[in-house]
């Protein structure tokens, strides 16, 4: 399994499973168990890079089954980017909530506090309209890629203090007619007198 994956990640994803009185496969504890241990939702090919290091791989087929039923119980919950490719985690999937994209590393994550999120949006809605799902995405720049961000910027601004060119000269107004006294200036596509 995923260096990552601890027993008791995995021990929990087994009892969420039972819990639902559904059958217990390794396919779908293992999965459960990336997705629990998992910072941020995953796409299906991140997911299949990490159940494919495990001593039973598990194909891709498989993988897109035990995604579908694991959001079809509510044990996970799948979001669509604006990439066309479902994310899949198993964070606050069973309230209501938004979520957060990064522009710059293309990682979603769950928002928290849905409930405030899902009755916001009801007093939002036109009289006799009701409210049933809400898919809110906010696309942003995650933390992580703003701290890098910000520490690349403090080492480009060091760097072109460091070596900063001393300050151009100051040429007096009537100098271009000292530089070149050709008939025809070079830049009209003249030949440079020779």
């Amino acid at each position: 399994m995923n260096t990552a994956l601890t027993s008791d990640t995995v021990d929990r994803a087994r009892q969420f499973i039972r819990a639902r009185g559904s059958r217990l496969t390794s396919a779908r504890v293992r999965v459960l168990a990336e997705l629990m241990a998992a910072d941020s939702a995953l796409t299906h090919l991140e997911l299949q890079k990490r159940v494919e290091e495990g001593a039973e791989p598990i194909d891709r087929v498989t993988l897109y089954r035990v995604l579908d039923w694991l959001d079809e119980v509510k044990l996970a919950h799948r979001v669509a980017g604006p990439d066309r490719i479902f994310r899949f985690s198993v964070h606050a999937s069973q309230t209501p909530h938004g979520h957060f994209r990064c522009i710059r590393c293309t990682r979603m994550y769950c928002l928290k506090e849905g409930g405030a999120l899902l009755r916001g949006i009801k007093t939002l809605l036109p009289a006799g309209f009701v409210g049933d799902e809400v898919e809110l995405t906010v696309s942003g720049i995650c933390g992580a890629c703003a701290a890098a961000a910000t520490e690349a910027t403090t080492t480009i601004e060091a760097t072109a203090t460091a070596v900063a060119p001393a300050a151009p000269a100051i040429v007096p107004a009537n100098a271009a007619d000292t530089v070149c006294n050709s008939p025809a200036p070079i830049l009209q596509g003249n030949p440079a007198p020779g």
